[in-house]
């Protein structure tokens, strides 16, 4: 996919891990702080962080077309400039995964785990939990380092994109 509309899909297509992957690690915090919501938006946290993961697949692969054209047109001096930037967005699409492998133990094990519970006469609620608090509070610590690398790295390959597409602008005949 190089295009979308015309336009270089890379700079729109990274917005996807760029918006869901901050809100799905802050969203984490907040399950991790109030089990209520946990119990009500695991889901939807996991869905966003599986989105956010697809699209910094999505971002990364387009990234790789895009520098295949520059190549093509500029050379390989210029390619040579995109090696941070491809490095660093590399490493974020890795660290997404790491994160959203780390989201789905935290969300899934414990509902595992709690499914094998006894029900209430009702059939609505667990009476216990069968999650060790030792294990949550694990999980909890893995699924925030992971989510803070993510963003770190999402971060850097940001910043490294953007300088490099406004440093070009401002080079231009008709820019800054």
């Amino acid at each position: 996919m190089d295009t979308i509309t015309g336009l270089p899909a890379h700079p729109l297509l990274v917005h996807i891990p760029v918006v869901l992957l901050p809100l799905a690690a802050i969203a984490t915090v907040a399950l991790i702080a109030r089990r209520a919501w946990y119990e009500r938006y695991r889901w939807v946290v996991l869905l966003m962080g599986a989105i956010g993961t697809v699209g910094a697949f999505l971002a990364a692969a387009s990234g790789e077309s895009l520098e295949a054209q520059i190549r093509a047109k500029e050379g390989a001096d210029a390619v040579r400039e995109l090696q941070d930037h491809a490095g660093a967005g590399d490493l974020a699409r890795t660290l997404a995964i790491v994160f959203f492998v780390a989201l789905a133990a935290y969300v899934i094990v414990p509902w595992l785990l709690d499914r094998r519970a006894p029900t209430a006469p009702t059939g609505e609620a667990p009476i216990s939990t069968n999650t060790p608090r030792w294990l949550r509070a694990s999980l909890s610590v893995v699924v925030v380092a992971t989510a803070v690398a993510s963003m770190a790295s999402i971060v850097d390959a940001g910043h490294s994109g953007a300088s490099r597409a406004w440093d070009e602008f401002d080079s231009s005949p008709n820019g800054g």
